[in-house]
């Protein structure tokens, strides 16, 4: 492993976390287009069954989408199709995404010290690149790789080459940091990049052997890894 010269993260989950954006988009898009299609619910219950229908970073959206279906408490002959839920999904939960200190603070130390930085994310590239610019972060990145535009869905190792290409730095010399231990650590991994392991919310490791080269419960302690030097 040489000397860290660009650190590439995961989105979804990684820089910002889901879970506040699920109940932004439940009490706002979702109960404005679906509501009238239900038995009345309160917000705060209406936000927690969506945010367990999503499942986190090991379900599917069309599961997700089905979860929904089923969860909630839909009017006889009121149900959406899980393509209808899916469709409405994706154009309005990008524009829930929201902005937190920690994310920034991450990312402007990360600058100060002269990384170079990049998004390696699965999805819609129209999604995706809302949720970028919802955040702001945009201008913190050197490269954005995704999914939907690229052709090529992680754990790929093309995927990450290409970001790796994009951003002139050789898989020793970078890290990866994201939660999902197959489509991120696996995938990051198999290409020969440093690996940190995200994990939200006490979730298990669900990848196989061996693991990350770091596990951190919080983004803002990827920061004194990287700039340690320390080797995973």
């Amino acid at each position: 492993m040489g000397l860290i010269r660009a650190v590439l993260f995961d989105l979804d989950d990684t820089l910002y976390d889901r879970f506040p954006a699920i109940r932004t988009y439940a009490g706002s898009y979702f109960i404005r287009d679906f509501g009238n299609r239900m038995e009345p619910l309160d917000a705060e219950t209406l936000a927690e069954m969506v945010v367990g229908a999503d499942g986190g970073p090991q379900r599917s959206g069309k599961e997700a989408m089905r979860e929904l279906q089923r969860l909630l408490p839909w009017n006889p002959g009121q149900v959406p199709s899980w393509r209808q839920l899916l469709e409405h999904w994706l154009e309005f939960f990008p524009y829930c995404s929201q902005w937190t200190q920690e994310m920034e603070d991450v990312l402007s130390s990360m600058k100060h010290h002269g990384l170079k930085l990049a998004v390696v994310t699965n999805g819609p590239s129209l999604g995706q690149n809302r949720k970028i610019d919802a955040l702001g972060i945009r201008p913190y990145l050197d490269a954005v790789v995704i999914s939907g535009s690229f052709g090529v869905r992680k754990p790929e190792p093309a995927i990450f080459l290409e970001a790796l290409a994009q951003l002139e730095v050789a898989a020793p010399d970078a890290w990866f940091v994201g939660d999902n231990p197959v489509a991120d650590i696996a995938g990051a991994m198999a290409v020969g990049l440093g690996t940190v392991w995200l994990r939200r919310y006490g979730r298990p490791w669900r990848g196989s052997s061996p693991g990350p080269g770091h596990t951190v419960t919080d983004i803002r302690e990827v920061v004194p890894l990287v700039l340690s030097g320390l080797n995973p």
